[in-house]
């Protein structure tokens, strides 16, 4: 399927499914009918900071104290539009949140006092960051660092879904089998609204198909045979999903873990090993100048103690990673 105006057909393939809508009218993006957010050229715009606070110790025993993860409630506070539904001031919350179309996203602060690089995963942020053991990460956070220098994390050619949102208003990859459709199974037909995709690809399609199984129904639905929309529908959602990039951000969250290592646990091992590595050097030194004796214990009991005060350290310190992120985006449906 293709959103734009070209409809030629590449050689020896097969004709491409092309949605057209049957008017060139159609409401406007998402929140545009209802807040001054129509144009592509004036998206939303949000600023979110993200914190998140463990020590060392209670990564290794709980992976989810490295996850900021706000509520779904949280969320919706977070990015979706505030609508008046009367003149006493009344508001509606308006925006799916399955369906964001997101010009872009980008960090313009950062801080970390981890002693290690951090690899992060933000939603809606594809990984294109590599450590190196060659995992991929949405971006990755220096030890020690802190930056107020802006940095692009995504940035979408958001074209093709404000073209396809215009001639489908209101229509996703994933309500394409609910948004206008009524299944009337014990007579193997469905009814569809005329302005939904799978209608247009039929009519373009027409000499393909048996046109024969649909017909015009009154209040602007279409008959169609059971058979041919389930045949139809798959192929309708399929080029959906591949063309229109739209991003799920009701499960938004950013999640860190070590960049360099496999896990915290492993991260935690090397720490330790770093740390001790002067101490033991230190200890050796000492006791070869003592002798054997008494001494030589003392001086052993004594850096016990100081290394297990150095992993208390190492377990305990409190480590915090704060990220403030800005994000553009707009609805593909509301």
């Amino acid at each position: 399927m293709s959103v734009r105006q070209d409809k030629t057909n590449h050689a020896g393939g097969s004709p491409l499914l092309e949605l057209e809508a049957a008017s060139s009218i159609a409401e406007p993006l998402g929140e545009g009918n209802s807040f001054a957010v129509a144009q592509s050229d004036n998206p939303l715009k949000r600023i979110v900071a993200v914190s998140i606070k463990a020590s060392l110790n209670e990564l290794c025993l709980q992976k989810a104290r490295g996850t900021w993860a706000p509520s779904q409630e949280a969320l919706r506070n977070i990015f979706q539009q505030k609508k008046f539904t009367s003149l006493d001031g009344s508001t509606e919350s308006m925006g799916d949140l399955k369906s964001i179309v997101l010009h872009d996203m980008k960090i313009t602060h950062v801080k970390s006092n981890f002693p290690l690089s951090l690899g992060a995963r933000i939603s809606g942020v594809d990984d294109c960051t590599y450590s190196a053991t060659g995992e991929s990460f949405s971006t990755i956070v220096l030890p020690q660092a802190e930056s107020t220098r802006e940095k692009i994390l995504q940035a979408d050619d958001v074209a093709l879904a404000y073209e396809f949102a215009k001639k489908f208003p209101g229509y996703t990859s994933t309500n394409l089998s609910e948004k206008g459709v009524h299944e009337v199974s014990q007579r193997r037909f469905v009814l569809v609204a005329a302005d939904h995709p799978i209608v247009s690809a039929i009519s373009e399609n027409a000499d393909k198909l048996q046109m024969g199984e649909i017909s015009m129904m009154p209040e602007g639905l279409v008959k169609i045979s059971q058979q041919l929309y389930e045949s139809i529908l798959p192929l309708v959602r399929t080029q959906v999903e591949s063309q229109i990039k739209v991003r799920d951000m009701s499960r938004a969250s950013v999640s860190i873990q070590p960049a360099e290592y496999a896990s915290w646990s492993e991260a935690r091992s090397e720490l330790m090993v770093e740390a001790k590595r002067p101490l033991k050097a230190q200890l050796t030194a000492e006791v070869a100048a003592a002798g054997p004796g008494v001494k030589a214990d003392q001086i052993r009991v004594e850096f016990d103690k100081r290394e297990k005060a150095l992993e208390n350290e190492i377990d305990y310190r409190p480590l915090e990673m704060h990220m403030e992120m800005e994000v553009q985006y707009n609805f593909l449906s509301k």
